[in-house]
C-alpha cells in the first residue's frame, strides 16, 4: 500500500479546506499545485465520500463538512485508490497459480500480516495529525 499521487492530492485539498468557509477547485488547485482536471476528479470522489461539499453556482466552490480529526489516512486511501492493498495478490480478482497448484503460499500468509499491520497503523493517522504534525512532537506509540 503506497500513497499515490491521488490521495496525496486528496491530502491537499482537505488541507486547502481546513479553517475557511468555501474555496473554488482553481484556488485550491493553485495554492496547493494541483493540476486542476485532478483536483476536479478527485474533489468529486471526497464529495461523494461526504468529507467535502462541493457547492454550485456563481459563489460555489467546496467546503469542509467533516473533521479532520475523524478522517483517517486510511480512509481517504480508500476513497481514491480502489486496490490499495500491499501487493496485487491480496486483491479479490487477482488470480495466482502458485497459490492454486501449491495449495496455499507462505508469502501471500507473510504478506497478509504485513498488510493487517500497516491498515492497523494509517486507521491511527488522523489527517489533521498529518497536516498539523509540528517538529518534534512525537506520535503515540501502536503495538502491533
Amino acid at each position: 500500500m503506497i500513497i499515490t499521487r491521488e490521495t496525496d492530492y486528496a491530502i491537499r485539498i482537505l488541507r486547502a479546506l481546513e479553517g475557511k468557509d468555501v474555496s473554488s477547485i482553481r484556488e485550491i488547485s493553485d495554492t496547493e499545485y494541483i493540476p486542476l482536471q485532478f483536483a476536479y476528479k478527485i474533489a468529486k470522489k471526497l464529495d461523494h465520500a461526504g468529507c467535502i461539499e462541493i457547492i454550485r453556482g456563481p459563489h460555489g466552490g467546496c467546503r469542509l463538512v467533516k473533521d479532520l480529526h475523524a478522517v483517517t489516512l486510511f480512509e481517504i486511501i480508500q476513497i481514491t485508490d480502489r486496490e490499495n492493498m500491499v501487493t496485487s495478490c491480496m486483491n479479490e480478482d487477482f488470480y495466482c497459480m502458485y497459490r492454486e497448484v501449491n495449495e496455499g503460499c507462505i508469502m501471500h500468509t507473510s504478506l497478509c500480516q504485513v498488510q493487517s499491520h500497516i491498515t492497523k497503523y494509517l486507521k491511527t493517522l488522523t489527517i489533521h495529525d498529518l497536516i498539523f504534525l509540528k517538529k518534534g512532537r512525537k506520535r503515540k506509540k501502536i503495538t502491533v
